[in-house]
């Protein structure tokens, strides 16, 4: 009965320690995309241009690599959302620099398919 049990906590308690902090799922993406000196900022982070002082900026800087790779694997829900909505507008308001982050995060294009079907797919919020 005690291992049915452990198992059953074990269980339900994988999906949420295999998930990013829940902190995330709270960022106002859409204000930080409609202001286009922080989204600069945020851009200037991660592409090693320019300091990362502003809201998690380091944290999702360190996350970016696993985040492409994994195409959002331990994303929530809302994570997704956020994560799809900044691609999506990196594409439209700063091409070139998106070409620079597929340079510096996936230099041989080995996770631009996976990553691209996420992007593009329909949310799931």
């Amino acid at each position: 009965m005690n291992a049915l049990l452990l198992l059953t906590v074990v269980t339900l308690a994988v999906p949420l320690v295999m998930c990013y902090d829940e902190v995330y799922d709270t960022i106002d993406v859409d204000k930080i995309i409609a202001d286009d000196g922080l989204f600069t900022k945020y851009i200037d982070c991660m592409l090693n241009k320019g300091p990362c002082d502003v809201e998690h900026s380091a944290e999702f800087k360190k996350l970016l690599p696993e985040v492409i790779a994994t195409s959002c694997g331990k994303c929530s829900p809302i994570q997704k959302k956020h994560v799809k909505k900044t691609v999506k507008a990196l594409g439209e308001k700063k091409p070139a620099e998106l070409l620079e982050f597929k340079k510096m995060y996936d230099p041989n294009g080995e996770h631009e398919k996976d990553f691209s079907a996420f992007v593009f797919s329909a949310d799931e919020v």
